[in-house]
């Protein structure tokens, strides 16, 4: 089937398409894992926030320096906004 084809093309690239018919749209898989991660320590506070950005960022290959920086920035940058 032509269509299976375009979503395994659309996987192979990184991308997850929104229908399994005739995609008209993408996601990044890596922006969904993201969001699943977030959604699974969902709190409304920064901390959540920052302690799932550095998971996210520590699975990309980068690796902060200190386990809270990236949440003393958001939370100073939150608080100036």
């Amino acid at each position: 089937c032509a269509c299976n084809i375009a979503t395994t093309q659309l996987v192979k690239c990184g991308l997850f398409p929104c229908t399994p018919v005739h995609p008209m749209l993408a996601i990044n898989i890596d922006m969904l894992e993201f969001a699943a991660g977030l959604f699974v320590h969902l709190s409304p506070n920064e901390c959540a926030w920052a302690s799932n950005l550095s998971g996210f960022l520590r699975k990309c290959g980068y690796l902060l320096h200190t386990s809270d920086s990236l949440q003393h920035h958001f939370a100073n940058s939150l608080a100036q906004y």
